[in-house]
């Protein structure tokens, strides 16, 4: 079987443990090799909005990355002056609205008092474990749950279109 070369090179930068599971699960799911994506995923070490940024621009500079994204959450150093920052160095940002947790319940379609702490506690009594748990997204959230929910979770149908994922049919 003759061997295709990636047409679109793809950094993602998860700002910790959690996001970078994510990503991790993602790939797996949707960009198996030879799919003409590849992607490199890395950790923004969970110091907030303008790190992850901060990190994303260092990682990616002098390497000719297609596109390049941020995941990351609002509750901690993002603000607009970051945004237009981020729109300028040509980052994709995937924005978690307080926390990954929040949208990742959604997907599931709960929805607790919005607060960061109130989601991480919902998050792991719905699933049985905390957010950077890999064996929680092989479990409960599969290709066909999350193509499902693109429709309803913005942020989900943002960084799978960000990563060249096609909506389902």
């Amino acid at each position: 079987m003759p061997r295709q070369l990636a047409r679109i090179a793809a950094l993602a930068v998860g700002e910790g443990r959690a996001e970078v599971v994510l990503l991790n699960h993602i790939k797996k799911l949707y960009l198996p090799r030879n799919c003409g994506i590849t992607l490199k995923v890395i950790e923004g070490f969970g110091k907030g909005g303008m790190a992850v940024l901060t990190r994303t621009i260092r990682v990616s500079k002098g390497i000719a990355y297609d596109r390049k994204i941020a995941l990351l959450d609002t509750d901690t150093d993002w603000n607009d002056q970051q945004r237009t920052r981020a729109l300028q160095e040509e980052i994709i940002v995937v924005e978690s609205t307080p926390c990954l947790e929040a949208w990742l319940l959604a997907i599931h379609g709960v929805h607790p008092v919005p607060s960061t702490n109130a989601f991480k506690v919902a998050f792991a009594q719905r699933f049985g474990g905390p957010a950077h748990d890999p064996a929680v997204y092989a479990k409960h959230f599969t290709s066909e749950r999350l193509d499902g929910a693109r429709v309803t979770v913005p942020t989900l149908d943002l960084l799978l279109d960000s990563l060249g994922v096609k909506r389902p049919v």
